[in-house]
């Protein structure tokens, strides 16, 4: 079990094994540790058991992910 001052700090891009998404550390608190993609959006919720800073691998897919939006509808 990964205690909560063994999760990545706040500001460090990590990984969500329990999603599967790369996330920036937003904050750690009440046994929480708070995530937002690096490119944006909402904030998401893990486990401090769930987070491990992310490896290099793991980056490439965040890049590959963010390089190709997709395409927008017209109105």
């Amino acid at each position: 079990m990964v205690r909560p001052s063994e999760s990545p700090p706040v500001g460090q891009l990590a990984f969500d094994r329990r999603y599967g998404r790369v996330g920036i550390v937003m904050d750690a608190q009440a046994g929480r540790v708070y995530l937002r993609r690096p490119e944006g959006g909402r904030e998401w919720e893990a486990s401090p058991e769930d987070v491990r800073p992310a490896r290099s691998e793991d980056r490439g897919r965040t890049v590959r992910r963010g390089a190709s939006p997709l395409p927008r509808r017209s109105l």
